[in-house]
């Protein structure tokens, strides 16, 4: 009796087994191909987070390997699932009308889709895995945007590596091993798979023991169901800009400069200026990749001071204590540096574009400045390249025509890959000691840029420890030592009483504070991705003072033209000179990559708006320094309004200044050659 309800069940089960091969062999050949995709990714993953010693988000498990997998597996096998579904009802459909015309366009459509979908989804596991490991993000909405809107395909092509292309056509060749497999081979293979995912999944649940809620949602779940989220919450959902409930005030055709009473204090401001040299000052701008403020002076692990010899000099500098950014991404705040503007309040970055012809920090010196950049890092990715070549300057030494060795660590992507930082900052200084004066000389650091790179135990104040913050201390160490290198050639030249040193980060770091995701710096706006050091070197210019109010990356080069007496209109800028006694402007400003538009006033209250989420909220960085407690912000309706009146005029604003800097270098290049007039563009 048992042996016969035995055979009975198995014949319904081998029937069962039949009818869903024979469906639609194709649909169980892309099940298979998807599924063992999955299973890669994930197992690849899981093998990294285990053996990598620099970690996405800092992720630790604490279980056996496998169980790692396992507690996972349900998010692979819904995709999975919901892939074959849909080919099965399209297979459904041109089986219905096996006899119609129509059978051989759906049954061709049907192989179509699912090679689609073989080489879409392991596209996105594999830029996914490479993004968590190399810049600390999944891949989602913002990132598609990125690369949409700022590079092209033929430098994501340039960083395929072999076992890319193995990986993806991985589910493709498993898709046709199936499918050309004999039927009572694929019979046989479905009942495996069958109780192989029974198993799994009893096992998984089990498995969910030991899900942690602090793994960020880009590991847990599967990368296409993240992408396609993100997507939908940023894309589909969201609402528009124009059924926004928040007033906003008509853009008018408002000057660069920010003024009126709304923006800036009605006072004339008191201009106290050092006195007049007789000569032309060098300047060296040395920019620091990732610095937050927070950081560079920091004992609390117990570790040594990361950056004592600049917390020496800041001693005898203008030390700006409370400096920010004006974005969270380098290519817009560099912009900000050089050219003393905001950005562009959206993803776009203006300092790429190639029309970009706003003048820089170069326009406005004299003539017979010998301009230099140098740079260990692939400019092609995060500098406002064009902006600079615009304004003129031509000569950049950058990671593509450096000859040095190269940093490269586990998975790394082309934009982290960086020369030397040891090498590249020797060549630096060996450039400033043939050049002419006066001289501009910009160093752009990468040290203290993700992944960190270990660069020996001569700069190791911290432990190897795996930690992400160790790594990074460690760097900023090195920055140190650099800065030092740089200062003292400048002394034992004679070169440092004729040369103003400009230290400044491009934007601040963040290691998992306010979100387990909030690592780097483009994921949110606190005050960790913002704060960043900006201290100014030349006691004849620059008496030692500690600034303790809010300044921006477009108060540095209106400040330095004060410094050095050189003639300018301030309507050319978006910040305001700190030689001024007393501040005109109310505000300054911030872009999120994350696509969230900020403003600080003087008294430290920091209005935040969500354009994604249509969200807004507020700090009291007074009383609430690390952020803690967001405010309502009904309370602060006036900075709201000035904060969307500001973005909704400002991008027209910069397009305009640039066209009028554009049809000026045009009308000069056809008339005899005359100096670019600089000074007084924009009255």
């Amino acid at each position: 009796m048992v042996n016969i309800k035995g055979k009975t069940l198995s014949g319904i089960f081998s029937d069962l087994l039949k009818r869903i091969v024979c469906s639609s062999e194709s649909s169980f050949a892309l099940f298979i191909g998807i599924l063992g995709l999955t299973f890669a990714y994930r197992i690849q993953l899981t093998k990294s987070l285990f053996t990598n010693s620099v970690r996405p988000f800092d992720v630790n498990p604490a279980c056996h390997p496998i169980w790692f997998v396992l507690a996972y597996f349900p998010y692979d096998l819904s995709l999975s699932l919901a892939c074959v579904l849909l080919s099965w009802l399209l297979s459904g459909a041109h089986f219905s009308i096996k006899q119609s015309k129509a059978f051989a366009i759906l049954k061709i459509s049907g192989f179509v889709f699912s090679h689609i979908i073989l080489i879409i989804l392991p596209l996105v596991h594999g830029a996914h895995i490479r993004l968590l490991f190399d810049a600390q993000t999944g891949l989602n909405y913002s990132m598609v945007m990125e690369v949409l809107l700022n590079v092209s395909f033929f430098e994501l092509f340039k960083f395929v590596r072999l076992r890319d292309c193995i990986f993806l056509l991985f589910p493709i060749g498993l898709f046709w091993l199936v499918f050309l497999s004999p039927r009572s081979s694929k019979i046989w293979m479905g009942g495996v798979q069958i109780a192989s995912l029974i198993i799994l999944s009893s096992i998984s649940v089990f498995a969910a023991n030991y899900k942690s809620t602090h793994v960020p949602a880009e590991i847990r779940l599967n990368p296409a169901l993240f992408l396609l989220s993100d997507v939908a919450e940023n894309a589909i959902f969201k609402r528009s800009a124009e059924s926004r409930n928040i007033k906003r005030i008509d853009a008018n055709d408002s000057d660069i400069h920010l003024a009126g009473s709304m923006y800036t204090h009605q006072m004339m401001p008191v201009t106290i200026l050092p006195p007049k040299t007789p000569y032309q000052w060098n300047i060296i701008f040395f920019i620091m990749e990732s610095v937050g403020t927070r950081y560079i002076f920091d004992t609390s692990y117990g570790n040594p001071m990361p950056m004592p010899f600049l917390h020496g000099i800041a001693k005898e500098s203008w030390h700006l204590k409370n400096h920010y950014t004006t974005s969270n991404i380098s290519t817009k705040a560099i912009f900000s540096l050089l050219s003393g503007l905001y950005d562009s309040f959206s993803r776009k970055a203006f300092g790429i574009r190639p029309d970009s012809c706003v003048p820089s920090i170069h326009n406005f010196l004299a003539e017979g400045y010998d301009s230099f950049l140098v740079t260990p890092s692939p400019i092609t990715w995060y500098f406002p390249t064009a902006f600079v070549r615009n304004s003129g300057l031509l000569e950049m030494h950058h990671y593509e025509n450096l000859n040095f060795r190269i940093k490269e660590e586990f998975h790394s992507v082309g934009r982290y890959i960086g020369r030397d930082e040891i090498q590249t900052v020797d060549f630096f200084i060996q450039r400033l000691n043939k050049a002419r004066e006066p001289f501009l000389g910009i160093y752009v650091s990468f040290a203290a840029h993700f992944p960190y790179f270990d660069y020996g135990a001569d700069y190791r104040i911290m432990e190897e420890d795996g930690r992400l913050i160790s790594r990074y201390y460690n760097n900023l160490n090195l920055l140190d030592h650099m800065i030092k290198w740089v200062f003292d050639n400048l002394q034992n030249r004679g070169l440092l009483d004729r040369t103003i040193l400009v230290i400044v980060g491009d934007h601040g770091q963040a290691f998992g504070q306010h979100h387990p995701d909030n690592y780097m710096h483009h994921r949110y706006s606190y005050n960790e991705n913002l704060q960043t050091p900006a201290i100014i070197y030349q006691p004849k210019l620059f008496k030692p003072r500690a600034i303790e109010l809010p300044t921006s990356h477009v108060d540095i080069l209106p400040t330095l033209l004060d410094a050095m007496k050189i003639p300018h209109n301030p309507v050319l800028f978006g910040g305001e000179s700190l030689f001024h006694h007393k501040l005109k402007r109310k505000y300054i400003f911030f872009y999120g990559h994350e696509e969230c538009i900020s403003s600080l006033d003087t008294n430290q209250i920091k209005v935040q708006y969500s354009l994604k989420k249509n969200r807004c909220w507020a700090f009291d960085l007074k009383l609430d320094p690390d952020e803690k407690n967001p405010l309502d912000c009904s309370s602060y309706t006036l900075q709201l309004e000035v904060l969307h009146k500001f973005v909704s005029d400002h991008d027209s604003s910069l397009v305009k200044y640039n066209a009028r800097m554009r049809e000026k270098k045009r009308v000069s290049e056809t008339q005899a050659p005359v100096a670019m007039e600089i000074n007084y563009l924009g009255e």
